[in-house]
């Protein structure tokens, strides 16, 4: 029995993540998971971030789960992107699954 390699794709994504680029951003995630088993999402540290962004993210996260794809962030959510999460209230009673991905916290 041969095993395929686990295939692994890395994005890395602009610092505006903002509804300006969501299309271009879903449209580079929806690539990347039709051509990998695994995505990582790379965050610039400097990224302005805002609701859109997240709603994509936890959308393309959710999708991916249910299609036996794992999407995880290169870093734990950090500046923009973590106060977005915060003034949108997704700190407040976030599942052990969306902790885990957006916190990388077990």
């Amino acid at each position: 029995m041969t095993t395929q390699p686990f295939s692994h794709e890395t994005i890395a994504l602009p610092s505006a993540l903002t509804i300006r680029t969501v299309q271009a951003t879903r449209d580079e995630i929806l690539a990347g998971l039709s051509g990998a088993k695994s995505l990582v999402l790379d965050i610039p540290d400097d990224a302005d971030a805002d609701l859109s962004f997240v709603q994509l993210i936890e959308a393309a996260r959710l999708s991916a789960q249910s299609s036996g794809k794992d999407l995880k962030l290169r870093t734990a959510a950090a500046g923009g992107v973590l106060s977005t999460l915060e003034r949108g209230g997704f700190l407040t009673e976030m599942d052990p699954s969306a902790r885990s991905f957006w916190l990388h916290e077990r």
